[in-house]
């Protein structure tokens, strides 16, 4: 059953994909993708006991298209907070993102970091790598996406001969990596009228929002998982973002992997995602106590 259902949260009508019963998992996808990335991924952890709750993103058909059209990390946490407070409210969450769904984790972790109990985060360049991707030539060739998507031939070329630039983009980022059907899903999204512009707003708020440093930043003591693929550009600086973290949190760089470690690792990469909730949820459980017996006498 992939119908969704909808929920406003953050004065926007999300669509949203749901499987299982148990505490709420959030998992956000990135570009070019939409929530059915995460099937396998929502059956597995409803099979382990979770809600898992997939939004289409903001712009992202079924998903309403914002009138005002913000994409900006401010705005991408005010979703997470909202749709968390939405779908549980007075409760908290799990957290996984990707691309520019991680983005809106690592925003969320510093705004709203008490609705979140965990967080798993993929292929999403921390802020403070940010200026690396600048500055660095072979970075600027190896995200040259990021600038493309900013310009005003941008929807155009993306749209041209049936979203070409999404099946180059995905054996690009992933060569080893053959999507199948999902990728004509990824296209329908994309193709929706007024989809195309508000995916690739994302690029251009985020590049503004580094210049005038509104990226939310700060320590962050939620436990987080972070995962890249080897073979992602994101991976290049990603120990940058470790002084960021205070409480739990471990790094995983997965080999002959590119920018979609749930889909090309599957196993592993649920492995990896069980396994940080389980730890997140026992260091918070308090300690056992413990009594000593003292004999008495009558």
């Amino acid at each position: 059953m992939t119908e969704p259902r909808f929920v406003t949260a953050n004065n926007l009508r999300f669509a949203y994909l749901e499987r299982g019963q148990g505490p709420l998992v959030l998992m956000l996808h990135g570009f070019p993708d939409n929530a059915l990335t995460y099937l396998p991924q929502m059956e597995a952890l409803a099979g382990a006991g979770y809600w898992v709750v997939a939004p289409y993103l903001r712009g992202y058909t079924p998903t309403e298209i914002p009138s005002q059209g913000a994409c900006d990390p401010v705005t991408l946490a005010q979703d997470v907070e909202g749709l968390i407070a939405a779908l549980n409210p007075g409760g908290k969450a799990y957290v996984v993102g990707m691309d520019w769904g991680g983005t809106a984790i690592q925003a969320a972790l510093v705004q709203c970091p008490t609705l979140i109990d965990a967080a798993v985060v993929m292929n999403a360049a921390h802020p403070a790598t940010l200026s690396k991707f600048a500055t660095d030539p072979d970075q600027v060739q190896a995200v040259f996406h990021f600038w493309f998507l900013q310009t005003d031939v941008a929807a155009k070329a993306l749209a041209a001969s049936d979203l070409a630039m999404v099946d180059y983009l995905w054996k690009l980022w992933s060569p080893r990596y053959d999507a199948g059907d999902h990728l004509a899903s990824v296209k329908a999204t994309l193709a929706a009228p007024g989809v195309l512009p508000m995916a690739l707003r994302y690029y251009g708020d985020l590049y503004r929002a580094a210049g005038t440093r509104t990226f939310p930043m700060g320590d962050i003591t939620v436990p987080t998982l972070s995962i890249f693929g080897a073979q992602d550009p994101t991976a290049k600086y990603a120990a940058m973002e470790a002084g960021y973290f205070k409480g739990p949190y471990k790094r995983i760089v997965m080999p002959d992997v590119g920018h979609w470690p749930h889909r090309e690792r599957p196993d592993d990469f649920m492995t990896c995602v069980l396994d940080w909730f389980e730890s997140s949820t026992a260091a918070r459980r308090p300690a056992a106590r413990t009594f000593e017996a003292t004999a008495t006498s009558l």
